[in-house]
């Protein structure tokens, strides 16, 4: 799979010189997909706890209308809150949820379940950005399985994009449509890279599994992240319990890959 003009032509979790991290200022992280189904959104909102565990003051960012991030940690909102397309309005601080996990406060989508406007989405994530400075070190951004572009408007607002992908060999196939959005995000200036490519749902169990794994990492070398996340039932658990896995049960397989993977996202940069 060809990876020029991702800005990913070496390694996208390539380690930070000493103390890089901390003086590049907040990174906007977008998680995105192909397809829906595939752990995105519980990939989110585990990192996203994770680093508010490590101290470091997060925001998550929930772009669905049926705000699955909300549901993740339990949060009802006002009626007419308009969540984060009220930022053109109002202050940042009246719109977040502060504190749904350590460190880690939310802002939502609109309590109406509006249906996507791209162009208002855009608008808002963009300013959102301008309000960042001293306020967090990290804002992970959960999206909409990638339809109409999403991938490649949204790279316009973000900094870095993690790829999330099923360990399945249709998940594997279909890739190469999400990395041709941003593939043209940057063709048109935009200034996001590829962070890594993350596999989810391995089934260590099962040799099938073991084996496509193999292929993947090695057809994709170190555009993948170096964790896959297992398939392990505590994930889903957890967000049924309205706490992501890493808070519900710290111990089970897929809390500690997560705990392994925003390690790495601390120290990663996305290569020019």
């Amino acid at each position: 799979m060809n990876f020029a003009g991702l800005g990913a032509g070496t390694a996208p979790g390539a380690p930070a010189a000493e103390g890089q991290s901390e003086g590049r200022g907040v990174r906007r992280i977008m998680f995105a997909s192909q397809k829906g189904g595939v752990g995105k959104t519980a990939s989110a909102v585990n990192v996203a706890a994770c680093l508010g565990q490590q101290g470091y003051r997060t925001l998550i960012v929930d772009t669905d209308p049926i705000r699955s991030v909300s549901a993740c940690f339990g949060t009802t909102l006002a009626p007419g809150h308009p969540g984060l397309f009220g930022m053109e309005q109002w202050e940042l601080g009246d719109l977040v949820i502060p504190e749904v996990a350590p460190n880690l406060d939310l802002l939502p989508y609109a309590e109406d379940g509006r249906a996507i406007d791209l162009n208002a989405l855009h608008r808002s994530l963009g300013e959102l950005g301008r309000r960042l400075t001293g306020a967090y070190d990290y804002v992970i951004i959960d999206t909409r399985p990638s339809v109409a572009d999403m991938t490649r408007r949204l790279c316009q607002v973000v900094d870095e994009v993690v790829v999330v992908f099923q360990c399945h060999p249709l998940a594997y196939r279909t890739l190469g449509g999400i990395l041709g959005q941003l593939r043209d995000a940057r063709s048109d200036g935009a200034q996001a890279r590829l962070l890594g490519l993350l596999l989810t749902m391995v089934q260590a169990d099962d040799p099938a599994q073991v084996q496509l794994e193999a292929h993947i990492r090695k057809s994709l070398g170190q555009a993948l992240f170096p964790t896959s996340i297992p398939l392990d039932q505590t994930i889903q658990e957890g967000l049924m319990s309205d706490r992501p896995a890493v808070l519900f049960n710290p111990d089970s397989p897929g809390s500690v890959a997560y705990r392994r993977l925003s390690e790495h996202l601390v120290t990663a940069v996305a290569p020019a």
